[in-house]
C-alpha cells in the first residue's frame, strides 16, 4: 500500500506540473493575438482576424499587420522564450541563481560593438526607427559589429569555463567585470561621439521589437529552436548536477562537455537576440526564479515552463509598452527593467525552496 501511495503521489506531482505548463501554453496564443491588436493605428479585432484568414481588407491594414505587427509579435515571443530558457539553463549548469545572459556581460559586449561601429562609421544616416534591417547591407553594419563583439565575449567566457580549477561562482564575477569594462568603453565612445552618433548609440541600446523584420525573425527562430532542443535534452543531466559534481560524475554525466555546450548555446542565442532587438534585461534572470516557485526545481519542467513564461511575459510587456502612451511606442526594455528589478528583489525577500 505504501509503495502504491508513493507512486500515486508522484503521478499527482507530475500532473500538477503538467497542468501549470499546459495552462501557460493555452494563454500564449491569446497573448500573441492581443499583441497584434495593439498599435497607434486602430484596427478592429474582427478586421485583424479577416486579414489573418486571407480575406479582402484595406491594403494599409494588411501592410501594418504583415509588415509591422506580426514580426514584432514573433520577435517578442522568440526573445522572451530564448532569454528565459537560456537563463534557466545557465543557472542550472552553473548552480548559481544570479546567472543570466545579462549578468554574464553578453548584452554589454553587443552594445559596445554596436557603439564602436557607429562611432567608426561616422555616417549614421539611415539608422533610424524601422531601418535596422538596412544595416545588413553594409560591410561594417551595427548588427554585425554587435554580434562579433558578443562572440568575443562568448569566447572568453567559454575559455574560462573550460578550466577545471575555476570555481563556477567566478564566472559570474567575470561577467560583472566584462560588463564594467564594456560599459566604460561605451561611455568613452559616447564622450567623443557627435550628437547624431550619440543619438544612434542610445537608440540601439533600447531593447525594442519595432526594429524586427521577417529576416531577423527567421534568424532568431533558428538559434532559439536549436538552443531549446539542446537544453531540454540535457534536463536530466542538469537535475543530476544539482546533487553535486562528484555524484554527477559517478553517474556518468559529462560535466565539462555539458557545461561548455550549455554556455555555448545560451550565449550564442542571446547574442543573436540582443543584436537583433537590442538589450532586454531581467527576462533571463527573473523568469526561471518565478517558474521554480510554481513547478519546483525539476529542470524537466523548469526549462519548458521558462520557455513559455518568457514568451508570455515579453508579449504582454511589449503590448503594454505600446499602449501606455497613445501615439508613442515605448521600447519594451524600459518596462521590463522597471518591473524586473522590484520583482526580483521581492522574490529574493520571499524566497522559498521549490
Amino acid at each position: 500500500m505504501n509503495s502504491l501511495s508513493v507512486i500515486d503521489e508522484y503521478h499527482q506531482y507530475l500532473r500538477r506540473k503538467r497542468f501549470v505548463f499546459i495552462g501557460m501554453l493555452v494563454l500564449l496564443p491569446f497573448a500573441f493575438f492581443y499583441s497584434i491588436t495593439v498599435g497607434p493605428v486602430g484596427i478592429s479585432k474582427t478586421e485583424i482576424i479577416r486579414i489573418l484568414l486571407g480575406y479582402e481588407a484595406p491594403e494599409n491594414y494588411v501592410r501594418i499587420i504583415y509588415h509591422f505587427r506580426l514580426p514584432q509579435a514573433f520577435a517578442a515571443l522568440l526573445a522572451g522564450a530564448g532569454l528565459a530558457v537560456s537563463g534557466a539553463a545557465m543557472q542550472a549548469v552553473l548552480r548559481n541563481p544570479l546567472c543570466s545572459p545579462f549578468t554574464l556581460g553578453i548584452s554589454g559586449a553587443a552594445a559596445f560593438g554596436a557603439a564602436l561601429v557607429i562611432f567608426l562609421n561616422g555616417n549614421t544616416a539611415g539608422l533610424t526607427e524601422h531601418a535596422a534591417s538596412n544595416v545588413f547591407r553594409l560591410a561594417g553594419s551595427v548588427t554585425v559589429g554587435a554580434f562579433l563583439s558578443s562572440l568575443l565575449a562568448i569566447g572568453l567566457i567559454m575559455l574560462l569555463s573550460g578550466y577545471r580549477s575555476i570555481r563556477q561562482e567566478t564566472i559570474i564575477l567575470i561577467g560583472v567585470a566584462l560588463g564594467a569594462f564594456y560599459g566604460a568603453g561605451i561611455m568613452l565612445l559616447q564622450y567623443y561621439a557627435t550628437e547624431r552618433q550619440l543619438t544612434t548609440m542610445i537608440y540601439w541600446t533600447f531593447g525594442d521589437t519595432q526594429r524586427a523584420t521577417w529576416l531577423s525573425v527567421g534568424i532568431m527562430s533558428l538559434f532559439v529552436l536549436v538552443s531549446m532542443i539542446y537544453f531540454i535534452s540535457q534536463s536530466w543531466n542538469y537535475n543530476t548536477l544539482a546533487l553535486g559534481e562528484e555524484n554527477a560524475q559517478a553517474l556518468g554525466v559529462p560535466i565539462r562537455r555539458m557545461r561548455l555546450g550549455t554556455m555555448f548555446f545560451a550565449s550564442l542565442s542571446t547574442a543573436v537576440l540582443v543584436t537583433s532587438l537590442g538589450i532586454i534585461g531581467f527576462v533571463g534572470l527573473i523568469i526561471p526564479h518565478w517558474v521554480r516557485l510554481w513547478v519546483g526545481s525539476d529542470n524537466r519542467f523548469v526549462l519548458p515552463c521558462s520557455l513559455v513564461s518568457g514568451a508570455l511575459l515579453l508579449l504582454v510587456a511589449d503590448s503594454t509598452a505600446r499602449s501606455i502612451t497613445p501615439g508613442c511606442l515605448m521600447p519594451v526594455s524600459i518596462l521590463t527593467a522597471f518591473l524586473g528589478a522590484p520583482l526580483f528583489l521581492l522574490m529574493l525577500l520571499n524566497r522559498r525552496e521549490g
